[in-house]
């Protein structure tokens, strides 16, 4: 199976040269593989020799991330890997050495940490983990032209593909060995006191039965350091309305407008609306709800999205009315509902949102043509994302309002966990929890700046009247700054 569908590989590569478009080249010189998308083809993308050749290996690679991760995705991935190539096939130290992109593990893992500490810049420090496994842990430098994650992420992935299809014949090298079979005793012995303790086994993190695990296990060799996510907190009531000022004042479309609107009012990703086809719509029958994908979902529809029924309108308007339809595709909500009753799989290629030629909307062009010229122009400083920091910041803020105890409060942070699909629930809700406090306590902390100053006008007026002196004033912020010098510490 795997022969046959490398030789495909090569035979498609090479003959099906239509509708092509070219990737930026990576910025390397000398650049010896190179990615070309291909539209109509097989293989949508493709990696290509400087012969024009196709290089099986990576194309098969990228065909295969093809089938569960969008068209965006897969080429974030690949490039980390072919820029990884190329320098591989160029760096003296490597070609010295003999290292080779398809060696042994222990060429494979010294290429990787060459070209880390070499072009990333990353500091790399091995030390035992939790398990007392000694694994390399990457500390990825700020502003380098590499992607540390995709990187890594992407090297593992492909030589799980390949070692699958029977292409690589060696043990995964960014998987160390040793922890994975000290992960795997360490379940079983998890397992084992449980049922020894309860007399069942050990629920998983997402019932809520048991507590979660503080200890974070990790099969791979390389560990990119985390980290601390810090989320913004944007507790502005007034930020929507600027938003739709700002693209009102900018021109934007029905289209912009509903891209918006599902932005804050869902909470969803720029990404996860780009992708929402006839489909997703259709859960709700072309109502307020959609299905969609979320982050490492791979695709699979895992949540529900939902927006108002006054902007539900808005996107029934555009559809009907604004949207570039292509030909062969139904004009109207009123015939996306028959073909859902007649054909519904066919609603699975309709793409809700579409650009003027009409193909694919996509959250670049969006987000380069449409938000930030118009916030810009308006002067304001956000990005779609903050959408998102903003409906959890507010989602929070109503809980917190409208709970009538610590039960009631937990369970509306369950729902709200459940309804953003995170997999780190409770560590992304502490983050916000951890800022909301911060801010909530320095506007406390006003009231009692404001109590302090009556106070102290209070005791000035009354040690005048024992001295028979006019009333001081409180101290004001000039005369605090005379009285206590310059900070040292700012």
């Amino acid at each position: 199976m795997w022969y046959y569908r490398i030789t495909s590989v090569m035979i498609t590569c090479m003959l099906v040269r239509g509708a092509e478009s070219e990737y930026p080249e990576p910025a390397t010189r000398n650049v010896k593989l190179r990615l070309k998308a291909t539209a109509g083809s097989r293989f949508p993308l493709q990696v290509l020799g400087a012969d024009g050749v196709p290089e099986m290996l990576l194309t098969l690679y990228a065909d295969e991330l093809r089938r569960a991760l969008s068209p965006g995705s897969v080429y974030a991935y690949v490039r980390e890997v072919v820029l990884f190539a190329n320098w591989a096939l160029q760096d003296s130290v490597a070609a010295a050495q003999g290292w080779r992109l398809y060696g042994e593990p222990l060429e494979v893992r010294n290429l990787v940490q060459e070209y880390l500490t070499k072009v990333g810049e990353c500091r790399i420090t091995r030390r035992p983990d939790t398990l007392g496994i000694r694994a390399a842990y990457v500390n990825a430098a700020d502003g380098k032209r590499i992607n540390v994650r995709l990187l890594l992420a992407g090297l593992k992935r492909l030589y799980e593909i390949l070692g699958d299809s029977d292409l690589y014949p060696f043990a995964n090298p960014l998987v160390h060995a040793d922890a994975k079979s000290a992960i795997a005793e360490l379940r079983r012995g998890s397992r084992t006191a449980m049922l020894a303790v309860a007399g069942r086994p050990p629920m998983p993190p997402s019932s809520g039965v048991d507590p979660p695990e503080d200890i974070r296990l990790s099969e791979n060799y390389f560990r990119l350091v985390r980290r601390e996510w810090q989320p913004h907190s944007i507790d502005d009531p007034e930020f929507p309305g600027r938003v739709y000022a700002a693209g009102e004042q900018f021109g934007w479309a029905l289209r912009e407008v509903c891209v918006a609107r599902i932005l804050l009012e869902s909470g969803a990703r720029i990404s996860e609306v780009f992708d929402l086809t006839a489909a997703d719509w259709s859960v709700s029958s072309f109502g307020n709800h959609f299905a969609a994908r979320s982050k490492g979902s791979f695709g699979q529809r895992v949540k529900t999205l939902v927006i108002s029924n006054p902007t539900a309108k808005l996107f029934r308007r555009y559809f009907d009315e604004h949207r570039r339809t292509p030909a062969l595709q139904p004009r109207t909500v009123s015939e996306l509902a028959r073909i859902q009753k007649r054909c519904p799989d066919q609603l699975l290629g309709i793409r809700i949102f579409l650009t003027q030629k009409g193909t694919p909307m996509t959250a670049g062009l969006f987000r380069d043509h449409y938000w930030r010229p118009a916030l810009r122009a308006a002067g304001i400083d956000a990005d779609p994302h903050t959408c998102r920091h903003w409906f959890v910041t507010n989602a929070m803020r109503h809980i917190e309002q409208a709970a009538t105890g610590e039960a009631d409060v937990a369970r509306h942070k369950q729902e709200l966990i459940q309804y953003m699909a995170w997999r780190s629930g409770e560590r992304t809700l502490k983050a916000y929890e951890h800022l909301e406090r911060g801010r909530s306590f320095a506007m406390r902390l006003q009231a009692i700046h404001r109590e302090m100053g009556k106070r102290e006008y209070l005791t000035a007026r009354e040690l005048a009247k024992e001295n028979g002196k006019p009333v001081a004033s409180p101290v004001s912020g000039r005369d605090l700054m005379f009285l206590l010098g310059d900070d040292d510490d700012d």
